[in-house]
């Protein structure tokens, strides 16, 4: 047992008072004498045993009574086994998305505001206090008395972001690495508190989680949307995709999802989901011949809303820059396809002792015809290349040397040859229909399909992962493609030209060879992330010293520009905070448009239980770590308590009326 106010204690003193008031409140009688007194003497002998014996009881009454009245103002508790001595008061106040939610009880985030307010009330007004949220401001590196720390909570608004319990802590560490009460405040989602990563919490720092209870019954997120294929200008026919998850336990059936295209309704669907389903709808839409096609995908889901949205932007994409590099003579047929169509293709070539350097990071794709090796500087060229996205085409030569051609592949991470075959009038005929460069050419599968073929071949040696596109009818490999970083690099392993194969005769060459290259744009992300990062990139580019602005409504923001890897990217140092469509604007010229979404990771609103918290504390060892539930108990009495025990005042005060009460009747209400 400890006290908060013990040099009250001596006022226990005072107990001498009513033990004095005792010892001289004897009464003198005098005597009186009577022919027979035995029957007086038996009465004045039992009321003088009852008269003493209602003295010792108003005696012990009133000791007990001052006793217990000095205890309560002394003010008696037994402290806990984790208590510690805070120098720093920390709150953290998760103002996530998920938290600006009412199911029913009030606003998450106005609840998780006004527990935050008792725990100030619960400290000395003097105490430093320290105010964390998802934003990490830097107003908040200073401490504020309990005053200003009311205003500061008071000013809290809903986060773009959200931050992990490990994250929490080490920002607390940063501001102050005295003893610390840290009192995190937070619905405990399971994806963003990530706390298979708290592993050990410092001495210093007495954590203390209060939950904010949520339940969910029914929520639809619009999670992404993305374009399979490049938008050119002379195809105005745009499927979108679009991914939507029911991410409740409910069913939901006939929720509307509506299209809007430059704030214009241009279609809606009506899609039914299974609890925990996500599904893939498409929309079709022309994009009446502009360049710049922004738009929106919405519904009207309740109560959860921040993910009811989302925004798209995406430019139309004029040419496909393709570089073919010669061995020395030029192959003709691929000439022939790409030369002769200026409106969708950009195309030129060089012989491999002339490379124009300059060009090569500008190319889509970049075909290598015949070489047999390459130099350190096209190597290097080419890796950089495929590593930002472009795609390459290797064809192969007529009589290589396998020892210098499988070293020019190695070094492009390609499987390599074993040794060449020759076969008469071989078919061509396994396609790998369910590859991206054979998406709308064949509309059903046709058995009497009149087949290229192929007079001679090379076999590789598949050690290194490789996607079959074109097969022969022997199971040889024609055309092997590999995933390299961001790009595609496509193998052939026979010559396209007339002595080696059919192939750049048949009808099927020219889908083949137009949608490797077409393929090779990338089409970038149709939207940013907000929280994830502050870059973005964008198509035009811009050579000029003009500063760009991006602009929404009552928004004008100057993001910085970086040259990475011949690609310009933006960035808006965290001053985005709203989702929607935004103007990249150059001179006064809107130049693109830009999408930024809301992150819908929290979408998923699993919370942590108490009990399993429990039970990670536990099991990890943490044992400066606690789970503070008030239930029906004010906020601010249990805080107190989890700073100095458990008091005993009021009970030690209860306990002083009562005895004060029993002298009071003693001395008035029984008379002898």
């Amino acid at each position: 047992m400890r006290y908060q106010n013990p040099q009250l204690l001596y006022f226990l003193f005072a107990i001498a008072i009513p033990i004095l008031i005792h010892l001289f409140n004897f009464r003198k009688h005098k005597t009186i004498y009577f022919s027979s007194i035995r029957f007086l003497k038996e009465i004045k002998e039992e009321n003088k045993k009852k008269s003493n014996l209602k003295n010792l009881l108003i005696l012990a009454s009133r000791i007990l009574a001052i006793t217990f009245l000095v205890l309560a103002f002394a003010k008696p508790f037994i402290p806990l086994n984790t208590q510690n001595k805070a120098e720093n008061i920390f709150l953290y106040i998760d103002n996530s998305h998920s938290m600006d939610v009412d199911y029913g009880n009030g606003n998450l985030l106005e609840i998780a505001k006004n527990k935050a307010k008792e725990i100030v009330k619960a400290y000395p007004s003097e105490s430093d206090f320290y105010l964390i949220t998802n934003e990490f401001s830097s107003n908040n590196n200073s401490s504020f008395t309990a005053e200003l720390m009311q205003n500061q909570i008071e000013k809290i608004n809903t986060a773009i972001s959200s931050k992990s319990i490990s994250e929490i802590i080490s920002k607390s560490q940063t501001i102050a690495t005295a003893n610390s009460h840290l009192y995190f405040i937070s619905d405990l989602q399971e994806n963003t508190l990530n706390l298979e990563n708290l592993t050990a919490i410092d001495s210093n720092i007495q954590l203390y989680i209060l939950p904010i209870e949520s339940s969910i019954e029914r929520n639809i997120s619009i999670d992404s949307c993305y374009i399979n294929t490049p938008i050119f200008t002379s195809n105005n026919n745009i499927e979108l995709n679009v991914i939507i998850s029911n991410t409740s336990n409910t069913n939901i059936t006939d929720e509307v999802i509506f299209l809007e295209l430059d704030n214009k309704q241009k279609s809606q669907q009506y899609i039914n989901l299974l609890a925990n389903e996500s599904k893939k709808i498409i929309f079709n839409f022309s994009t009446e011949n502009k360049n710049i096609i922004n738009g929106e995908i919405k519904t009207n889901d309740f109560p959860i809303t921040y993910d009811n949205s989302l925004y798209f932007s995406f430019t139309k994409t004029e040419k496909v820059n393709i570089y073919c590099i010669n061995e020395a003579i030029e192959n003709k047929a691929i000439n022939t396809l790409f030369s002769k169509d200026t409106a969708l293709f950009n195309y030129s070539s060089a012989n491999a002792t002339n490379i124009n350097y300059n060009i090569l990071k500008k190319q889509d794709l970049i075909v290598i015809n015949e070489l047999e090796q390459l130099s350190s500087g096209l190597l290097s060229e080419l890796k950089n290349f495929s590593k930002s996205g472009g795609s390459i085409a290797v064809l192969p030569t007529k009589n290589p040397d396998f020892d210098t051609y499988n070293k020019m592949l190695s070094s492009l991470d390609l499987n390599t040859l074993t040794h060449a075959e020759s076969r008469i009038n071989l078919k061509i005929n396994k396609l790998n229909l369910e590859h991206p460069i054979f998406k709308n050419v064949f509309k059903t599968k046709d058995n009497k399909l009149n087949y290229p073929t192929v007079n001679s071949y090379y076999t590789i040696q598949k050690n290194r992962n490789s996607t079959s596109i074109l097969t022969l009818e022997n199971n040889k490999d024609f055309l092997v493609s590999y995933s390299k970083n961001k790009g595609i690099i496509y193998q052939f392993l026979s010559p396209i030209n007339t002595s080696a194969n059919t192939f750049s005769k048949h009808a099927l060459f020219v889908p083949v060879l137009i949608n490797i290259a077409t393929s090779s744009i990338l089409t970038s992300s149709l939207f940013n992330t907000l929280g994830k990062n502050d870059n973005f990139i964008s198509n035009y580019k811009n050579n000029s010293n003009d500063i760009p602005h991006l602009i929404a409504d009552k928004i004008d923001i100057i993001p910085t520009v970086k040259t990475y890897n011949s690609e310009q990217i933006y960035n808006t140092n965290n001053q985005v905070k709203t989702n929607g469509i935004y103007s990249l604007v150059y001179s006064g010229i809107i130049v693109d448009k830009i999408a930024f979404n809301y992150n819908t990771i929290e979408s998923r609103n699993s919370s942590i239980s108490t009990d399993n918290l429990n039970s990670f504390f536990a099991k990890n060892k943490l044992e400066n770590a606690s789970i503070i539930t008030t239930n029906n108990k004010a906020l601010t009495t249990t805080i107190k308590e989890h700073q100095n025990g458990k008091e005993f005042w009021k009970i030690a005060l209860l306990l002083s009326l009562l005895f004060f009460a029993i002298e009071i009747f003693l001395i008035k209400l029984i008379k002898l």
